[in-house]
């Protein structure tokens, strides 16, 4: 029915417009001789006839009554790839032999129709770019059984003497305007062998160079090799997704791209201009390291750099030219491949310096270099229409696959790579035979110093053994001076007598993280009638800064409670506060100290069940007899310190009722911060301390002590202890 259409359509056309002369009728042919090549552009010396589709609404019956329209390519100036056009072209054929050939989809065309003389129109389906996939590739070829793939593009014959009429829908215009390509379908077989044979013979070198590559990264660690491993691999895939005359081996063989938003050639050409950018700037990056340009050269490495930026915005243009609204021409890329070739004579330039500086392997890289610069300015070449020195080899199928310049470019990377190998192999050689040198010659020095090297040890020997006995001596003194410091403080602790008679029990853990420390309990004079005072402090610090400090805190206790115990524990902490601070000099500008310390201090009332409290970062545990602990929390300040403390965090008093059997603990953070547990690295915490206090809340203050030093001990394990420890518990 499709057909029937068509006819329908020609046999209007030839009627309609009383056969009137118009520039479809004038529209002189493409020629086709003897010996075509084996693929070519269809153009006429008139070049083609357009007509604009800008929403590509027309249909091929439309275009067909609108042939009047239509008119040369040259008159439309500027073209536009977001619009749409139907092109004519003409083909007759001079030749002796009828041919077979068939179009090929571009980014331009999409759909031709063949109008053959007697009127009736075929509809060609486009061969694509050979970016099609191969099915071949599905099948097993060990299967007899296996399904044949059949040829599924259009093919059409033309005769000798007959001219035809090509219709061709078009998406959008590029660099290439409207030619459409046919490929001689006879020959295309022998030009798809030679371009099997060739890629594949240049991805089996890659291939097995990236393995060298990587191998040798593994076992010298060194950054060139990893760099030349990343450009080889790169290199790699950059020949599987070369478009050659004969298509590309990514599509054909490996990946199946129908039906994906980029298709065909789009999603190929940003597959290879992202190898493309990736070998080039690593390319860059393998010399720079490999003539350690950052050190000798630091302009051109700086330019190196330039150049990588470079590289990635001409590649995301030319890649997605919609990120600009417009496509780069031959022209706009002038400059990037004028900065690229300048790049390249300052990396000889280095390695000419660098070799005649004595680097002699420099020599290597430079005749590596001259290959790559050779087919690479080939490759540059092609985009501004200056033909490969292979397409001057006679007509063949090889001359078509390795007359293509991404081929070329293919041919000097291969190249390259092999004699890079060479490079990095002699570059290791010479390193190797460098380092087994310079071990002969640190032998030779190690066995002339052995001698000096063992009369020195003796002599070392002995006055090792003489200081040794000096620091002995000062070490029994110091040990002696910290033992008998250790006992000053032990003995600054309250005695018994201020403890009999208060508590209905009292116990403490006291235990400092090394032989002296910075933690105290005190208990007011037993001399004074009526409320007495208990305090807990945490001073600064540790070992003897602690202990110095604690002394200070314990004098200053005594200061403020010397005559009577009636002074609220809130004042009395800021007394306290004043004290340390005037006492270390902390109130005047320039101190050299910042020290102080975090406390609590109790004023126990018995006659009234009551308890004054007041804290500073140290509170209160009170446990009834019925197993409720309650957490009294101190303020949010410390005491003594260079920085006065804020009104908003002053210690503030709060009374606290008990009953008889109640009891009470004190504990510093050097208990509940303590890491330890199964992982070794969870603090002790205030949720562990809470539940033995729950647990034991009828016992007496000595079981409760014990039970928690043996669960703290059992916590810590074989972690070191971080700080002092004290713990004050008590029943009243």
């Amino acid at each position: 029915m499709k057909s029937l259409k068509h006819i329908f359509w020609a046999i209007c056309l030839m009627f309609s417009g009383q056969l009137q002369a118009s520039a479809w009728d004038e529209q002189k042919p493409f020629v086709l001789s003897d010996n075509p090549p084996v693929g070519f552009h269809l153009t006429g010396s008139s070049g083609s006839l357009v007509l604009e589709d800008p929403d590509g609404s027309i249909t091929l019956e439309e275009a067909l009554k609108r042939k009047d329209e239509f008119r040369p390519e040259n008159e439309l100036g500027k073209l536009s790839y977001r619009k749409h056009y139907w092109t004519m072209r003409k083909i007759t054929s001079n030749a002796s032999d009828e041919f077979t050939f068939s179009p090929f989809r571009n980014q331009t065309s999409n759909i031709s129709h063949l109008i053959y003389p007697d009127g009736s129109i075929v509809s060609l389906k486009p061969m694509g770019f050979l970016y099609d996939y191969s099915h071949l590739s599905d099948i097993n070829p060990f299967n007899p059984s296996s399904a044949k793939i059949e040829n599924n593009y259009s093919k059409f014959k033309i005769r000798p003497g007959e001219t035809l009429i090509i219709l061709s829908h078009t998406q959008y215009a590029n660099g290439s305007r409207f030619s459409i390509f046919l490929w001689d379908i006879g020959r295309l077989s022998e030009a798809r062998r030679f371009g099997l044979f060739i890629q594949g013979g240049l991805l089996g070198i890659l291939l097995a160079l990236s393995i060298f590559a990587w191998y040798g990264f593994y076992k010298a660690k060194a950054k060139p090799e990893l760099i030349y491993g990343v450009w080889i691999t790169s290199a790699f895939f950059l020949v599987l997704s070369t478009v050659g005359n004969d298509g590309a081996r990514l599509t054909e063989f490996f990946i199946n791209l129908n039906g994906q938003k980029f298709e065909g050639r789009m999603m190929v050409s940003v597959i290879n201009s992202f190898f493309n950018a990736i070998q080039l700037i690593s390319y860059l990056f393998f010399a720079a390291a490999f003539l350690q340009t950052s050190k000798y050269h630091p302009k051109t490495h700086k330019l190196i750099y330039v150049f990588t930026a470079a590289v990635i915005v001409v590649h995301s243009i030319t890649n997605f030219p919609v990120t600009i609204g417009t496509r780069l021409t031959s022209n706009d890329t002038i400059p990037y491949h004028l900065l690229h070739l300048f790049v390249f004579i300052l990396l000889f330039k280095a390695a000419f310096e660098r070799y005649r500086n004595g680097m002699n392997v420099a020599m290597f890289w430079i005749i590596g270099a001259i290959p790559y610069l050779v087919f690479r300015t080939t490759f540059v070449l092609g985009f501004y229409g200056v033909p490969s020195i292979f397409s001057y080899l006679p007509e063949s199928g090889f001359k078509w696959v390795i007359g293509n310049f991404y081929v070329a470019q293919s041919f000097g990377l291969a190249l390259d790579a092999i004699i890079m190998s060479l490079v990095i192999i002699a570059r290791n050689n010479i390193i190797q035979s460098e380092l087994e040198q310079s071990m002969k010659s640190q032998k030779t020095l190690v066995e002339n110093q052995r001698t000096l090297v063992e009369n020195q040890n003796k002599v070392l020997e002995a006055t090792v053994a003489e200081r040794t006995q000096e620091l002995s001596a000062k070490h029994e003194v110091v040990v002696s001076s910290v033992n008998y410091a250790s006992r000053l403080q032990r003995g600054q602790l309250p005695r018994q007598a201020r403890i009999d008679g208060r508590f209905a029990s009292f116990d403490t853990l006291w235990e400092p993280r090394d032989t002296i420390g910075g933690d105290l309990y005190w208990l007011s004079s037993s001399q004074p009638s009526g409320p007495f005072v208990l305090c807990v402090a945490d001073c600064t610090g540790h070992g003897v800064p602690g202990a110095m400090l604690s002394l200070l805190v314990s004098n200053s206790l005594e200061r403020i409670y010397a005559n009577n115990t009636e002074q609220d524990p809130a004042s009395a902490l800021l007394d306290l506060d004043h004290y340390v601070r005037t006492g270390l000099n902390q109130d005047k500008v320039g101190s050299e100290s910042d020290d102080g310390c975090d406390a609590v201090i109790l004023r126990i009332d018995k006659d009234k069940q009551a308890i004054e409290f007041a804290g500073a970062k140290l509170g209160l545990f009170q446990i009834t007899a019925q197993g409720q602990v309650t957490r009294h929390l101190g303020a949010r300040c410390s005491l003594g310190y260079q920085d006065v403390i804020a009104e908003m965090d002053r210690p503030e008093l709060k009374t606290i009722q008990y009953a008889a059997g109640d009891a009470f603990a004190i504990v510093t953070d050097g208990i509940t911060d303590q890491i330890g547990g199964a992982n070794g690295k969870t603090s002790y915490g205030y949720r562990r301390l809470e539940e033995i206090l729950k647990s034991h809340c009828s016992t007496s203050a000595q079981e409760i002590t014990q039970e928690m030093s043996k669960d703290f001990a059992a916590w810590q394990g074989a972690n070191t202890r971080r700080d002092d420890v004290t713990v004050v518990v008590f029943r009243l």
